[in-house]
């Protein structure tokens, strides 16, 4: 498995939970609950309990890492690896310009970041470690 590959993967799974919790976003109650939002888009009349957690932090945290930020996220990663992947075409194709091989080497650089989050699933190895 390579880095793009094992990215790919982290993050087809991390959509498919966040759409198994996708609808209304989040919101946070100063006592320690998450709720959906009803006015945040979605036709519920009334919000639906999400989790309680200790305190109203705790539960703020959990709220802003709605599942429709992840989907946010999950969207501006493909788009990261697409142009990875683009540009790994190019230079295959003899494209060796100077400024596309050192955007390559950017690029390459932020895919390792981009898997470091997921550096304890068994599948990653260390050697992508930025």
């Amino acid at each position: 498995m390579d880095l793009v590959e094992f990215l790919r993967d982290r993050l087809a799974r991390d959509e498919q939970i966040a759409q198994a919790c996708a609808g209304a976003p989040w919101k946070a109650a100063p006592s320690g609950t998450v709720n959906t939002d009803p006015s945040g888009g979605e036709d519920e009349a009334e919000p639906a309990f999400v989790a309680t957690a200790e305190n109203g932090a705790y539960a703020e945290h959990i709220a802003r890492h709605d599942p429709s930020r992840t989907l946010r996220e999950v969207a501006a990663a493909r788009q990261i690896i697409d142009d990875y992947e683009k540009e790994t075409w190019i230079l295959a194709q003899g494209g060796r310009a100077p400024e596309v091989g050192a955007a390559h080497a950017a690029r390459e650089s932020v895919l390792r970041l981009l898997a470091l989050p997921y550096a304890a699933h068994p599948a990653y190895q260390e050697e992508w470690r930025p």
